[in-house]
């Protein structure tokens, strides 16, 4: 197979892919005929091609992927205000934020932030492959540790766990007053982050595992009041 049909190919399907795709998912389909070098070279070629584009291809979450340009966020965040079934609650957002910065964090933990049982919440989180069960805390009742997936840096647009915004680029984003943010909602946001930040010191981040060990038994875990 040419080179020029073989970008082609990576293209249809990195358009059809509902997640990034790494070099070696991408490998799998050609069955070895094209080596890791040659892929590379072609996802590079790809990547300045879209520069200009109206679509652009991107790569995160350790792949390669085709996404939307942030000037179009205007008109995407129209769109999913129709679709509100794919949208994430408030609650589980303010659980996400908890986990991702406190990980491995176990439930007691959660709920002493937010102050409220988070049972649901996390099984909610669980069922959307957003977080994973990170193993048992060596204190009394060994209770379950959780963690972000690697769906949740799909779901955000991150290349890594580094890229999380500090608690002072938060405020700085959001004190400039744009992307039609109400002040109030500003407010909450940042009283929010600051309690993590309070309870929990500095992010450090952890590693992700591959796509077959993120999500557990969700099942084995309700029935557990970790």
């Amino acid at each position: 197979m040419d080179l020029n049909t073989a970008k082609s190919v990576i293209e249809n399907i990195l358009f059809i892919a509902d997640r990034p795709l790494s070099l070696e998912k991408i490998g799998e389909v050609f069955g070895g005929e094209i080596d890791r070098i040659t892929l590379k070279r072609i996802m590079d070629e790809l990547k300045t091609e879209y520069q200009d584009g109206n679509i652009q291809f991107v790569e995160i979450a350790e792949g390669y992927q085709l996404c939307t340009r942030p000037e179009y966020s205007e008109w995407i965040k129209k769109f999913y205000t129709i679709d509100r079934g794919s949208r994430l609650s408030r609650p589980s957002l303010e659980t996400l934020s908890i986990i991702a910065y406190r990980q491995p964090i176990t439930r007691t933990e959660i709920e002493e932030i937010r102050g409220v049982d988070s049972g649901g919440v996390i099984r909610t989180l669980l069922e959307k492959s957003l977080i994973r069960n990170m193993g048992r805390k060596k204190v009394p009742g060994r209770p379950m540790m959780y963690g972000t997936a690697r769906k949740f840096l799909e779901y955000f647009g991150l290349k890594n766990l580094s890229d999380l915004p500090t608690l002072e680029e938060f405020k700085e984003e959001d004190l400039k007053g744009g992307g039609g943010i109400e002040a109030e909602g500003i407010q909450d946001e940042l009283k929010f982050h600051e309690k993590v930040s309070s309870e929990g010191g500095e992010f450090k981040e952890t590693g992700i595992s591959s796509e077959s060990d993120e999500i557990e038994d969700i099942e084995g875990e309700r029935d557990k009041n970790d």
